[in-house]
């Protein structure tokens, strides 16, 4: 990460309320619900301060398995420290654009939440049905696709049970949430490969969600020597685009992230620069009703030094993964927002495996013509953004 995306308290060091709020989280355990979050919203232009956020126990695995979406009915009230743990992973998420700015709604009203301080400040009398809703003003789509990728996470770590939990949706360019009966957390494991090339990936860790948001960025400065072994690859491809237990809309099979309509518009399109130029596949054929976890070969030709010289920004790495789009999706609001899921989905992982990640989102075409030129994947894939991912 460069010296632009860090904040003038990164740099300086000094204590703020985030880097507080950073700390706390990783000394706390258990639920702490209060009330609803009206009643701490500050008087206009003034911001008011959130709870510190929780640490539930539970690991980055299991909520990835666990995570689905509720369609509808996600009115009700979320307590202060839902929307607290909430928002905060909302802000954990880096930024690649020039800007990104969150904004909470609920029954009260509209906010603005700083993430820096940990605080709401009123914005509009707007206000919504549901528990509460998050979107963005951003410059990027994909930037605003991992901070929900994060939020939704941080929402499944706090369920307790199946009635009456933090449900959410991600619907038209909003990530709605309400209190809703739920599925519930759960370790089984569906994802497995059909041809042996991939590892069974782990559904349950030891790294906690909370610890993992409290220390996520972006880094420059990866070891390229240190291939990652299968099972790394095997556990960043299924945390990015994996299968999972839940059923969506028309039988098909859930994946680690949602997708709008369960339209999936990254199938096929996850490809790993390696030591060879492989396919990601998490579905037999195009049959979206199944599952799968299997690498085809692209390219039997190592292709990294070539895609560092097309995008001399990245920093070397053992791996990379392009996310591609069709031509169509690059002009899409919310095929661009997938590839943020799946980002964010392999950020957050790959903080439990203890590895570091890069990103350059929004290539040009010409940065296009290029990877397609190293790599040789299908012309009609587009990549939108690249993942890089590498020892610390």
């Amino acid at each position: 990460m460069d010296e632009d995306h860090l904040t003038a308290s990164d740099r300086s060091g000094a204590i703020t309320r985030r880097r507080f709020c950073q700390g706390a989280a990783l000394g706390l355990g258990g639920l702490a619900f209060g009330g609803c979050i009206n009643p701490r919203i500050g008087l206009p232009g003034e911001a008011a301060p959130l709870l510190l956020p929780t640490a539930t126990g539970r690991s980055v695995e299991v909520c990835l398995n666990s995570r689905t979406s509720r369609h509808g009915l996600l009115g009700g009230v979320a307590t202060d420290q839902q929307t607290a743990n909430v928002l905060w992973a909302a802000g954990r998420a880096p930024v690649t654009g020039g800007y990104r700015t969150i904004y909470l709604k609920n029954g009260s009203g509209t906010y603005v939440y700083d993430p820096q301080e940990h605080a709401l400040e009123p914005h509009s009398n707007e206000a919504v049905s549901n528990a509460l809703r998050i979107n963005y003003d951003r410059e990027r789509d994909f930037d605003a696709g991992v901070s929900y990728m994060c939020a939704l996470l941080a929402s499944v770590s706090l369920w307790d049970g199946t009635r009456a939990q933090l449900a959410s949706c991600p619907q038209i360019g909003d990530l709605n949430f309400g209190i809703a009966d739920v599925s519930g957390i759960t370790d089984a494991g569906v994802a497995v490969s059909s041809d042996g090339s991939l590892p069974v990936p782990a559904t349950d860790g030891t790294d906690k969600l909370e610890e993992v948001l409290a220390e996520l960025r972006l880094h420059d400065d990866l070891e390229p020597e240190v291939d990652l072994t299968a099972q790394e690859l095997s556990q960043l491809l299924w945390a990015g685009y994996g299968c999972t237990p839940h059923t969506a809309i028309g039988g098909r099979a859930g994946l680690t992230v949602p997708s709008w309509v369960a339209q999936y518009f990254l199938t096929n399109r996850v490809y790993v620069v390696a030591g060879r130029v492989t396919r990601y596949c998490n579905r037999r054929g195009s049959d979206f009703t199944t599952r799968d976890h299997r690498l085809e070969v692209v390219q039997d030709a190592d292709a990294r030094a070539a895609v560092r010289q097309v995008l001399p920004d990245l920093p070397a790495a053992p791996c990379y993964f392009l996310l591609c789009l069709t031509k169509t999706g690059l002009e899409t609001w919310y095929h661009r927002l997938e590839t943020g899921f799946v980002a964010g989905g392999m950020l957050v992982q790959a903080g439990a495996l203890g590895l570091g990640c890069a990103f350059q989102a929004a290539l040009s075409p010409a940065e296009q013509a290029g990877l397609h030129e190293v790599t040789q994947i299908p012309a009609g894939d587009y990549p939108h953004a690249v993942v890089a991912v590498g020892h610390v």
